[in-house]
């Protein structure tokens, strides 16, 4: 087994196997693997691409002329056990597809884990969908199940399913994650399971694998504040030492006892005690001097206050050349909680970003604007109150209906951002005793308040959710004797999903006593996104 590179691995073999993701810059290269290679009528080539063969798949190796001597293969998995309670089809390219080029190829592969699942632990008696992708992914499941007609198990175990598309809340993937996953995420990134604490995934580094299943310590930690973290390690360190250490006094019983036993175990926790250790101190090595000043100005862009200042920071952050994915990611959530940028400002900021990374970033700053991460404030985007008269206000209303509320307002409507800004309320959430926590009190996630919604009530409350969503919120039927069942529920993100969203829907599983499965088409955070969006492939 051979990992991909630029050059042909050194094989021998007669039948000779690629397995790659539906990429089509990762496709070009095999195809040109190919083509340059010595082709031998004996050989037999295999493409096994994840999770289905794409149109522009199939057209690079007929073009490349090398499509005669390959078969090509689409195998879609499903869903891959990450965490006790986190599955993921590991389809990082899914977002840049379905959000991004507004290509829905993938969602199939999507819908058919959904039914795997189904066929596993039973139909979701009740679904509800926040976002045009779930809503297509529900339906194509729908359509799959009435012609395929699977055997399903007759009681369902997961009574549940709530699927929302990651372009619903754009905040949450902006701020910066505080939970110790979440920081691991953002700045060691997580892959298949796997942090590397040595280089990038190189052959032969030092990685850490983050299952609370398989790691103790790891599952007393993982949803805490990162702020409480290290504390939390050197207690564990004296508890280990302590246990570790035997008194001359112990008899050779009691000592056969331990080292059949106890110290074996405490021998592997003190292993991944010391991989958590060095993970901690790469992170403080990184975030040294900016994390402050960085959560400062996302706590001003997210209650609305010092703004020139905030404006300030970009300029002389561009100026020094800063962080580019950093200095990227604040000013997309500047953009996002103002519903875009005055004409003056978003101009200012454009030009200072093109002269100070590069005029390659270009075709960067296009793709935010499409998202609508990064864009200029429409001026149509204006109040009604502020026309001159009732009969002109009846006039806009259909040419308005169409369009979102600003985020500020379903913040503000759905109550994700704090009430107070007493010393008491951030320690409270700081410590964990709101959801609010895992981005430091700042914002309450809005998957943790719309699962909450579904959840809590014998009949949902979801009012504010359709008034600030409208045709984007489809709820399932209330009716339905299952619908308040405690039994476990399984929320999807379409997307992607941050760490800091399942440590809040852990805290939500906990406070409501409901056992919460999230599955996720990939984890994703902000550096990934940007890191992403940059990347000069992201057309193929």
């Amino acid at each position: 087994m051979y990992k991909l590179s630029s050059v042909a691995p050194p094989w021998k073999n007669l039948v000779r196997l690629y397995l790659i993701p539906s990429i089509y810059a990762v496709a070009e290269s095999i195809a040109w693997h190919l083509r340059k290679s010595e082709t031998d009528k004996t050989i037999a080539y295999h493409i096994i691409v994840v999770p289905k063969v794409l149109n522009v798949i199939h057209s690079v190796f007929e073009s490349l002329g090398v499509l005669d001597f390959v078969t090509l293969h689409s195998y879609s998995w499903d869903f891959i056990p990450l965490d006790s309670n986190l599955l993921s089809l590991e389809f990082p390219q899914l977002f840049n597809a379905s959000f991004l080029k507004e290509e829905n190829s993938l969602l199939t592969s999507v819908a058919k884990a959904l039914m795997s699942f189904e066929c596993l632990f039973g139909k979701f008696p009740c679904v509800t969908t926040l976002g045009e992708k779930s809503h297509r992914v529900h339906k194509l499941l729908g359509t799959w199940q009435s012609e395929i007609q699977p055997p399903f198990p007759e009681e369902s175990e997961f009574n549940h399913l709530i699927m929302l598309d990651r372009n619903i809340d754009f905040a949450s993937l902006l701020l910066t994650q505080l939970t110790y996953e979440g920081v691991l995420d953002e700045n060691l990134k997580l892959k298949s399971g796997f942090v590397y604490l040595d280089s990038d995934g190189a052959e032969g580094s030092q990685r850490l694998m983050l299952n609370s299943t398989s790691d103790e310590i790891y599952a007393e930690i993982k949803g805490k504040h990162i702020s409480v973290v290290f504390q939390h390690l050197s207690r564990k360190a004296k508890e280990l030492q302590q246990r570790r250490d035997i008194k001359n006094t112990d008899s050779i019983e009691e000592m056969k006892n331990f080292v059949s036993h106890d110290l074996k175990k405490i021998q592997s926790q003190q292993k991944s005690l010391a991989l958590h250790i060095s993970a901690c101190e790469m992170v403080m090595k990184r975030q040294a001097g900016i994390l402050e000043e960085l959560l400062g100005l996302q706590e001003d862009a997210m209650s609305d206050t010092k703004l020139k200042e905030y404006l300030v920071f970009l300029e002389d952050s561009t100026a020094r050349q800063f962080d580019f994915y950093a200095t990227l990611r604040l000013c997309c959530l500047y953009s996002v909680m103002e519903d875009g940028l005055p004409e003056k400002e978003y101009q200012f900021l454009h030009r200072q970003l093109l002269q100070a990374y590069g005029y390659r970033h270009l075709s960067t700053l296009h793709y935010l604007q499409r998202l609508g991460l990064f864009h200029q404030r429409d001026s149509k985007s204006i109040s009604l109150e502020l026309l001159p008269d009732r009969f002109a206000r009846v006039a806009q209303v259909n040419s308005l209906k169409s369009e979102r509320v600003p985020f500020r307002k379903i913040c503000q409507r759905l109550n994700l951002l704090p009430q107070s800004t007493s010393s008491d309320d951030n320690s409270s959430a700081k410590s964990g005793q709101h959801p609010s926590y895992v981005f430091g009190g700042i914002y309450t996630p809005l998957v943790y308040q719309f699962v909450e919604k579904c959840l809590k009530e014998k009949e949902p409350n979801l009012g504010d959710f359709a008034r600030c969503f409208g045709n984007n919120l489809r709820i399932g039927d209330c009716s339905h004797p299952q619908w308040g069942a405690r039994g476990k529920i399984l929320v999807c993100f379409i997307g992607g999903v941050t760490l800091a969203e399942v440590a809040s829907l852990d805290f939500l599983s906990r406070q409501l006593g409901r056992h919460i499965v999230v599955a996720t088409t990939s984890t994703i955070s902000g550096p990934a996104l940007m890191e992403s969006i940059a990347s000069q492939n992201i057309d193929t």
